[in-house]
């Protein structure tokens, strides 16, 4: 019977620990806070940037919501991030993104203090990472790595193949597997056609943003599939990977929606009350 890997459930699981390690660190006169930048009109992003604060709250975090202007210059941006590097009482810093065309992306976020980079995307974080050594590690990242956990897959010795390269999952996950004895074979986000060489994976994360892409045709009986998809199909929000066609060979599948995606905000969560702990220390 095929697993079905919940996100929904284990992130409140998740969460209702944090929140009793939030409140041991408030006997000890430590909040864990997380400074959330934002430079001018985000659109719908601006609905992250509020679910993340809310989220903090929840487990009796504190989040402080930085607005910057449209017209912010880098180096005053760059400013602010390096006054919350040195601000005892912040313990980690997030830059929501897309930034303005003015700003560089990488330059800003490279900013970051390692030990504050909660959402595990910096140049260091990232060689820190490929180098198998303590790091902060993408919010997807460790989502995906959870859920695999959660269906009892074996890393050592067993083949993952990731459809979808990015900074934020794909290539995290790929270091993260390796770290822990997987083989790994990482595919760019932009596929003409699904790589017949998929059908060898003993688990498959697919994070291309094309709706059902995946069949069960193109797996290996018994695959474990973290699908990262969200596109919109005839109004219903569905992920990369056909869930109800994969039913009929993989051992467990994450549901879209409910499965990766109530888990992002959960594992920057943890990420967050890491840090106020490493911090304090």
């Amino acid at each position: 019977m095929v697993k079905i890997l919940d996100g929904r459930e284990r992130s409140k699981e998740i969460r209702s620990e944090l929140s009793k390690q939030v409140a041991k660190l408030r006997e000890k006169g430590i909040v864990p806070t997380i400074a959330l930048i934002h430079v001018g009109d985000l659109g719908g992003a601006a609905n992250y940037v509020k679910r993340k604060a809310e989220a903090c709250l929840g487990i009796g975090a504190e989040a402080k919501v930085i607005t910057l202007s449209e017209q912010t210059e880098q180096s005053a941006l760059h400013e602010m991030i390096r006054s919350l590097n040195e601000d005892p009482k912040v313990h980690g810093i997030l830059i929501q993104l897309p930034l303005p065309k003015n700003i560089n992306e990488q330059k800003a976020i490279d900013q970051i203090a390692v030990e504050k980079d909660v959402d595990g995307i910096t140049s260091s974080s990232l060689g820190l990472l490929l180098a198998g050594r303590e790091c902060f590690v993408s919010a997807g990242a460790l989502a995906a790595l959870d859920l695999a956990k959660q269906s009892s897959f074996n890393f050592d010795g067993n083949t993952i193949h990731i459809l979808g390269d990015s900074v934020i999952l794909g290539r995290p996950f790929a270091a993260l597997s390796l770290n822990l004895g997987a083989k790994v074979r990482l595919h760019p986000k932009d596929l003409a056609s699904v790589p017949s060489c998929v059908s060898e994976a003993d688990l498959l994360l697919v994070d291309v943003a094309k709706p059902k892409l995946i069949k069960s045709v193109h797996i290996k009986p018994g695959a474990v599939i973290i699908d990262a998809g969200n596109n919109y199909l005839e109004g219903k929000v569905v992920g990369d990977v056909d869930f109800d066609d994969m039913l009929k060979r993989a051992s467990a599948i994450t549901p879209v929606p409910g499965g990766l995606g109530p888990m992002l905000i959960t594992m920057l969560l943890s990420n967050l009350v890491k840090a106020a702990k490493q911090l304090n220390s």
